[in-house]
């Protein structure tokens, strides 16, 4: 989808500071499955490009909700982390078909792409950082306040198991057992930090080994830290990365070698994340009619193995 340039130029209008900006082109950025987002190269403004993110009505990660995606970035703005700029928000579908938030373009390569650019370090500092905030000064608390660590999981994998019914995946034997254990050992041993939900290397931009950006905040929330970081050892595994004990991954290390924190009971985070990827392979068919970047037979011998490690 790549919204009307018409349409959004007279919608920027209104913006304080782009009265007199023409929109000369408007380019889909490839990569990922979140809300669409877009390069707008703009002239007569008072920047030479912003970043346009419109919500999808479906997906992998549904339900989307941008205009709250845009809230969190706008507190977060005057904390340590490195966020773009919120321009201006819209929530009326109808100027480009969906709701949609307009940002600061940051012009840098994310860390997949950064090479010499990039740094593992400042990148596993940054996630400790996001994960130290003192989110309730900074307002986050909109984002919602669970009871405890072990009902923050709980509601994460509810979130989960409501995109099965949508993805058609609500009767397969493994998901439905891997739910199941999950939901009964939610663990209590936590700790309620802000998590940004999808802390991948896509998301963290980097300039001369620093991280000058932090983007895609569509599933942050106030949960258990090592759910954050859970994601990194789920997907380490189905990229090929050794099926050795969770506590062992190298992000694992890297992120207690920093904070100072150690970090138990991650293969059931693992097996948490595992569980999702499961759902989300079944929706990337329904959406793509083709399988994501890794097979059904990757995920389930992975999934099946993280279950008979928290015996």
């Amino acid at each position: 989808m790549t919204p009307d340039a018409r349409s959004f130029e007279s919608w920027l209008h209104a913006v304080p500071g782009f009265s007199s900006a023409r929109v000369l082109r408007i380019e889909p950025v490839s990569g990922g499955a979140s809300n669409i987002t877009c390069r707008v190269t703009i002239a007569d403004g008072p920047v030479p490009a912003v970043a346009l993110r419109i919500q999808r009505d479906r997906g992998i990660f549904e339900p989307y909700d941008v205009i709250r995606e845009g809230e969190v970035l706008r507190r977060l703005a005057p904390s340590s982390i490195p966020v773009p700029t919120v321009i201006g928000s819209e929530p009326d579908p109808a100027v480009l078909g969906g709701p949609f938030i307009v940002m600061q373009w940051i012009d840098a390569p994310h860390m997949g792409e950064a090479g010499p650019e990039a740094d593992y370090g400042a990148y596993t500092a940054m996630v400790v950082a996001i994960h130290a905030l003192d989110w309730q000064r900074f307002g986050l608390d909109l984002l919602g306040t669970p009871s405890s660590p072990a009902e923050a999981v709980r509601a994460e994998l509810d979130s989960v198991a409501r995109r099965m019914t949508a993805f058609g995946c609500e009767c397969d034997p493994l998901l439905v057992r891997a739910l199941q254990r999950l939901q009964a050992d939610a663990p209590a041993d936590g700790r309620l930090t802000l998590c940004q939900g999808d802390i991948n290397v896509f998301n963290y931009l980097f300039r001369q080994r620093r991280v000058v950006g932090v983007v895609d905040w569509e599933q942050a929330r106030i949960s258990d830290p090592r759910s954050d970081i859970g994601q990194l050892v789920a997907l380490g595994n189905l990229r090929g990365a050794p099926f050795g004990r969770a506590e062992d991954a190298n992000f694992v290390r890297s992120y207690e070698a920093v904070s100072g924190v150690p970090l138990w009971g991650m293969e059931y985070f693992r097996a948490r994340w595992l569980f999702e990827l499961g759902v989300i392979y079944h929706g990337w068919k329904k959406f793509n009619d083709s399988d994501p970047w890794y097979s059904w037979a990757q995920l389930a011998t992975a999934l099946e193995r993280s279950l008979d490690a928290l015996d």
